[in-house]
């Protein structure tokens, strides 16, 4: 009888009447006690209402089920596939959509309805995956700043395949305390190259200048990047390195003149095929002679085995309590040791050496001038 009755009256009814009937009569549906073949009557007729040529209608319909458990699941799925303002609703909101039809609906689905799936209360693995490899770029930053959705680094790892050339999402991976060390240099290296080869960089500094600057800058991120524990994925980070070219002397004098000694001693390790237990012995001792033999078998260029020295025997006393300095210092101190041991020898490879300290040097002071004014800003 239901549906005899709203066959009759819809085809005399306006749009406003229709909408307010599709409402009600779903809203009824979801909490009223209706009987068996009252219940039977209700979802045919909303089922009829998905036909109905006015969105209005079907955006009333949509209002009223999207939320609930207990709605016909025909009637979400077909307003799930509707025009975008009455799908949105349904996909934001509605419980009743499996991974299944989400994983499917992601790879047809326009940019805007890829990002409401993304920001759903709840995202599963898969579901995170199939917007990895088929959401538009905006989605992909949604999916990662929700924090109810399972991102993990098989998914991650797509991303940056797929996604890695798209800023805010080189920006929303970076914001993840979860992405490993190698993701993250991963992310480093495009944003070089992205910031190298911006037309606004490259009008201003040139090609080679705007190469410089972003190396440097990639360089000292880098430092930060590869302090990490051995637990945080830094033996797969020095792999990383390795294989990327990434792995240089400018990059370990750097390391040494910041204080990041166990990165040090692991990379020593790595490539001297040496233990780090061993590396480790050899650098807290006094041994110069065994502490040369270690830079030799790493591969460490001798202009260099001096200045390394030099930083570790500072590094050392500090953390004897001998020395109560910072990177800073410990930087001047091994740039005046250099360039104290190499002026009567100049020679290219040194004067860049000492370059590259000098730099390291007013890098530190400027960061160091930043952070006491930012201190007395927020005193």
């Amino acid at each position: 009888m239901i549906v005899q009755h709203f066959l009759k009256w819809s085809q005399s009814a306006d749009v406003s009447k229709r909408a307010t009937a599709a409402s009600a009569l779903a809203r009824a549906y979801l909490t009223s006690d209706m009987g068996f073949d009252e219940r039977c009557g209700a979802d045919a007729a909303m089922t009829l209402l998905l036909d109905d040529p006015s969105p209005k209608v079907r955006l009333a319909l949509a209002e009223a089920v999207a939320s609930s458990r207990f709605a016909p699941p025909q009637i979400v799925a077909a307003l799930a596939g509707d025009q975008y303002e009455i799908a949105s609703l349904v996909i934001a909101r509605s419980p009743l959509l499996r991974d299944g039809d989400l994983i499917a609906r992601v790879e047809i689905a326009e940019p805007r309805l890829q990002t409401l799936i993304a920001n759903r209360p709840e995202v599963s693995t898969g579901l995170a995956m199939a917007i990895a490899e088929h959401g538009h770029s905006g989605a992909v930053a949604t999916l990662l700043a929700n924090a109810n959705a399972r991102v993990d680094d098989v998914v991650r790892e797509k991303i940056i395949e797929k996604h890695i050339g798209d800023a805010a999402v080189r920006g929303a991976l970076l914001n993840d305390p979860d992405l490993s060390p190698v993701h993250r240099f991963r992310l480093l290296e495009a944003a070089k190259q992205a910031f190298a080869a911006a037309p606004f960089v490259t009008k201003i500094l040139g090609e080679a200048g705007a190469r410089r600057i972003s190396g440097d800058a990639a360089a000292n991120a880098l430092v930060l990047l590869a302090s990490g524990r051995v637990d945080d994925g830094v033996h797969e980070l020095i792999g990383e390195l390795r294989e990327s070219g990434a792995l240089t002397t400018r990059l370990l004098i750097r390391a040494v003149c910041s204080g990041k000694i166990d990165f040090v001693a692991r990379v020593l390790s790595d490539l001297s095929e040496q233990s780090y237990s061993r590396v480790t012995a050899i650098l807290v001792s006094e041994r110069e002679t065994q502490l040369r033999a270690l830079f030799d078998a790493a591969g460490l260029a001798r202009t260099v085995h001096a200045l390394f020295s030099s930083a570790i025997r500072v590094w050392r006393d500090v953390a004897n309590g001998r020395l109560k300095i910072g990177a800073q210092e410990v930087t001047r101190m091994v740039m005046e040791e250099f360039e104290a041991e190499t002026g009567s020898r100049p020679s290219h490879d040194n004067d860049d050496i000492l370059a590259l300290l000098r730099s390291i040097y007013l890098d530190m002071i400027r960061q160091n001038a930043r952070k006491h004014a930012m201190d007395l800003a927020a005193a």
